[in-house]
């Protein structure tokens, strides 16, 4: 791999003065948006990982270590993702979450 291709693939920029630089090469490269996935019932990428890892049946405590949030946000997460299914307990949202297929 040539230094050019390695900072490509770091996605760093190759100086304007260096002599195999694209043109505006001198310009941060800033990456382009990826497309957010969508999931059900307008759920968030981060209660969609927190739904998932209750579904496998665990505590807020060991979500919250798992995610690196505290249990008071994973308990946040859960108000949301009940009111958003309109499910009260964590049962529920096991049954939604292998229905939907996100485990």
């Amino acid at each position: 791999m040539t230094p050019e291709q390695a900072l490509a693939a770091g996605q760093h920029t190759v100086p304007a003065s260096h002599p195999n630089a694209p043109a505006g090469a001198d310009r941060p490269q800033v990456p382009s948006p990826s497309l957010p996935q969508a999931y059900p019932n307008e759920l968030t990428a981060r209660e969609v990982e927190v739904l998932r890892l209750v579904a496998r049946g665990l505590s807020d405590a060991q979500v919250a270590e798992a995610l690196v949030i505290s249990p008071r946000t994973v308990n946040a997460h859960l108000r949301s993702i009940y009111s958003k299914l309109n499910i009260n307990s964590r049962h529920a949202a096991t049954l939604f979450a292998i229905k939907q297929q996100l485990i």
